[in-house]
């Protein structure tokens, strides 16, 4: 297997293209759509129907018959964005559903397998669930301004829209370990970390089991590691390098959280004087850290850790078939992608620790509490979601970590 880590802003193109290569090109949806469903497509101008150009103020006046837009979001930042988006588009609301990734796409799926179509938009990570439940399935669409396209990459435009790049890794409280007390992944697995690792719950997180199985899937990198590390070549009890890592880590009695916010406070805790390392926290937790609302959480992020810091993925936001309200739904995708200054509804993701799909940004988060704290992406190293991976493999993944865990 190889290693996928991502070292400039060029090879990220290669995480959508690796999607792209798993569904069909927009050019020949159309004909293989069933005729209910082109139709659909063809009226709300989605999908292989995406318009050349849009007339927003018609639109916007669609949009108001309509009335409202329903969006299944996996963030709870997505709810502070209903005031400002109705009175950018009076006659409008929004109506906000934080389900987190997982249950925002079993709901599109249970809901229209029912005949039921509540949401307009889908907000959420989980790019392989949303490939091969959602839109192999014509239950999602995508949907961009075509004003954007010079500035969006097609490879994020097709076969799904991705508003921005999110990342799991490993956290550490800063206040206790004021340089970070990892230098790879296998040191999780040494005696002295016993009882002082937590992670989020691969079964119940979709993020989470999407890092356990990118884990699995570049086994060959983490043996290398493995014997850089420990000076010797790795002998295996399970199939790969990818799984050792994992039993490692799970000898070493994981506490296991259901929501990484729940992790995030006992990672950070400024009050603990032995808090554990935390696996599969969202890189844009970063935003909490020293925040007096937020209990001024110590936390920082293994940046530089071999062999590689973990997982890099997309966030989608897509049109679901059947939306109630196509044009409002229009309008919050425009308002989702924000302005190269990181304003409108990309405002609560413009933060040290997410990156915008966009490629026209003029400027950099900066963080409110740690001025210093820079993170471009082309200096960071983390495996490149592999969305066909992930689905061929993560079934099995899942089975064995149930099966092992204590």
């Amino acid at each position: 297997m190889k290693t996928r880590m991502i070292r400039s802003l060029a090879s990220i193109m290669l995480l959508a293209l690796l999607a792209v290569c798993v569904g069909a090109p927009q050019a020949a949806l159309a004909a293989a759509l069933p005729a209910e469903v082109d139709a659909w497509a063809k009226q709300a101008q989605v999908g292989p129907y995406q318009p050349s150009k849009v007339d927003w103020n018609q639109v916007y006046e669609a949009a108001k018959k309509e009335g409202k837009v329903v969006i299944y979001t996996s963030s709870s930042r997505t709810i502070s964005l209903k005031e400002e988006f109705e009175s950018l588009y009076p006659g409008v609301t929004l109506e906000v559903y934080e389900l987190g990734s997982t249950g925002a796409i079993e709901k599109v799926e249970r809901e229209q397998l029912a005949g039921v179509y509540n949401a307009d938009v889908l907000h959420a990570s989980g790019y392989a669930s949303q490939l091969y439940l959602l839109a192999n399935k014509n239950m999602i669409f995508p949907f961009y301004p075509p004003e954007l396209s010079s500035v969006v990459p097609k490879e994020f435009r097709e076969p799904l829209v991705a508003q921005r790049y999110e990342s799991r890794a490993i956290f550490y409280n800063s206040k206790v370990y004021p340089k970070c007390p990892i230098n790879s992944w296998w040191d999780l697995t040494k005696p002295e970390w016993k009882n002082k690792i937590a992670i989020v719950d691969p079964v119940t997180d979709a993020s989470s089991l999407d890092l356990i199985t990118t884990i699995v899937l570049n086994a060959d990198s983490l043996a290398a590691d493995y014997q850089k590390v420990f000076g010797k070549p790795i002998k295996l009890t399970t199939p790969n390098a990818g799984y050792e890592l994992l039993k490692g880590i799970l000898a070493n009695n994981p506490k296991i959280y259901a929501r990484h916010t729940d992790l995030i406070k006992f990672v950070g805790d400024p009050t603990s004087t032995n808090p554990p390392i935390g696996i599969s926290i969202p890189f844009s937790s970063l935003s909490y850290a020293e925040d007096p609302a937020r209990g001024g959480l110590k936390l920082l992020a293994a940046t530089d850790i071999s062999p590689a810091i973990g997982l890099l993925y997309p966030s989608l936001m897509n049109i679901t078939y059947k939306a109630p309200h196509p044009n409002a739904a229009k309008l919050l995708i425009k308002y989702l992608f924000g302005t190269p200054k990181g304003e409108l509804g990309m405002r609560p993701f413009f933060v040290v620790g997410n990156w915008a799909a966009r490629t026209d940004m003029v400027e950099e988060p900066v963080h409110e509490y740690l001025p210093d704290l820079k993170l471009p992406l082309n200096s960071l190293k983390f495996w490149l979601m592999d969305p066909v991976g992930i689905w061929e493999t993560s079934a099995e993944v899942q089975d064995w970590w149930m099966i092992n865990v204590q």
